[in-house]
């Protein structure tokens, strides 16, 4: 598991998704373009939904989380294949 930070706050989801997540925001930042994107989180604890505007000019680090998960956590796959089908559209 990963922390996405951002303006403050705590994002944990995937490695997978993290990673994901932070390619596409540099991809996004060179071209001067944002795009909201949704991905499982977990928020004190529970699994939910996260959307995130990503590509303006925030500062965003992915950190490495002291957690790990027993059971996949559902729809990372497909979330993690959007994002990444839509930072290769941009190249």
């Amino acid at each position: 598991m990963k922390d996405i930070l951002i303006e403050g706050h705590r994002i944990l989801t995937t490695d997978d998704i993290a990673d994901a997540v932070l390619a596409y925001a540099r991809a996004l930042l060179t071209r001067g373009e944002t795009d909201i994107i949704e991905f499982p989180s977990f928020h004190e604890g529970v699994p939910t939904l996260c959307s995130l505007l990503i590509g303006c000019s925030a500062v965003m680090a992915v950190v490495d989380a002291p957690m790990a998960l027993s059971a996949p956590v559902g729809g990372a796959d497909l979330a993690y294949d959007e994002i990444t089908r839509r930072t290769n559209a941009l190249r």
